[in-house]
């Protein structure tokens, strides 16, 4: 979903000898990612990938806290990364994302959705900037997904990368570019519920026909995991973390303790699964929804093994891992130099660098 900053690009569209292709740059909070992706020779290619880590409260509860500090990391990102232009994501935190219908017969589908702002945004709007996607027509009229974010923080974004010396190209929600990642043409015309099991947080998002409809932020993450770990067995942060990562999610055996252990942390992330399935599957709001069919995973600790399954079998449908090359590259003709357990990280960046190769998704 295109927001903010390609609407000023439609008004005053890029001359095409400074039209240049941008990195994919993802902020969370705990580090910045980037990702350039070059054409060579008719198909993607991997050209440079780089992760930063961030302090503690530069970025905090969706928002940019320290903005010198951010300025900082982008500034020295873009000296390491040689980055000048940026498609960037959005924290979801601070986000309004939802759905609505433009009745049939209506011409102006900005209008429609700006009206649309006044039931679904608590903020008043003249502080508020959006966007809208078609998501696919119903009998009624057209469903839309509405994405809106207070302008101070669009704003904060903006100035940061200004200092920085980066070229902001577009600014859009995580989840979405995510989507843009790891959703092929084969979940067209399907709702799919995205994951993203992170360090801290999980992000939980809905994609309708491929366009992200809802997205929310739920407080349990790997670090959890890690943590029970070293409760239970007494051992380091560094020693639990490589025992997460060697034995994962295994129900028997020699594996029976751990998998008690994570249990917890699993349990919650499996009920808020259940809770916005629920939600998206049985929501009284008069939009014609689609139910959820298929569970899509990435992130950092979606690396654990047996996770899938376990989730699958508590959802009662399937849940697959993400491939975050699905829309760049086929891996039949071409690997990246990134490590395949790591790449599940970066599936948001990778879908926000293809903003600059459409023809690729």
């Amino acid at each position: 979903m295109s927001l903010f900053v390609e609407n000023i690009a439609r008004a005053f569209p890029t001359p095409n000898y400074l039209s240049m292709s941008g990195a994919g740059v993802d902020i969370s909070p705990s580090s910045v990612k980037s990702v350039l992706l070059e054409n060579r020779g008719g198909m993607l290619h991997l050209a440079a990938y780089h992760k930063m880590d961030l302090e503690e409260g530069v970025v905090f509860d969706g928002d940019i806290e320290m903005p010198e500090k951010m300025t900082e990391v982008l500034r020295a990102l873009r000296k390491r990364a040689r980055i000048h232009f940026a498609h960037v994501s959005l924290l979801e935190k601070k986000a309004y994302l939802y759905q609505t219908i433009v009745p049939a017969g209506t011409k102006d589908f900005r209008a429609a959705a700006e009206f649309s702002l006044e039931g679904n945004v608590p903020v008043p709007p003249g502080d508020v900037l959006f966007d809208f996607e078609i998501v696919r027509s119903v009998e009624a009229g057209t469903i839309i997904a509405v994405t809106a974010y207070a302008k101070r923080i669009v704003t904060t974004y903006s100035e940061v990368f200004q200092k920085a010396g980066i070229t902001l190209r577009s600014l859009e929600v995580e989840s979405q570019a995510a989507a843009r990642a790891v959703l092929g043409k084969e979940h067209n015309n399907k709702t799919v519920l995205l994951v993203d099991f992170g360090k801290d947080t999980t992000r939980i998002a809905v994609a309708d026909n491929r366009i992200v409809s809802f997205s929310a932020t739920v407080d349990v993450g790997g670090d959890s995991m890690t943590s029970a770990i070293m409760k239970h067995a007494g051992l380091t942060a560094e020693e639990a973390e490589k025992i997460k990562n060697e034995q994962g999610f295994l129900e028997g055996g020699s594996n029976r303790e751990l998998y008690e252990a994570l249990m917890s942390t699993v349990s919650v992330l499996r009920d808020e699964l259940l809770r916005h399935i629920t939600y998206w599957n049985t929501s009284d709001d008069n939009l014609p929804r689609r139910p959820i069919e298929r569970v899509v995973i990435m992130g950092g600790n979606a690396n654990l093994k047996g996770l899938p399954e376990f989730l699958s079998r508590a959802l009662g449908i399937p849940v697959i891992m993400g491939n975050p090359w699905a829309n760049a590259f086929s891996l039949d003709r071409y690997i990246p130099p990134m490590p395949a357990h790591e790449s599940i990280q970066y599936a948001a960046t990778v879908g926000l660098a293809l903003r600059s190769h459409a023809r690729a998704w």
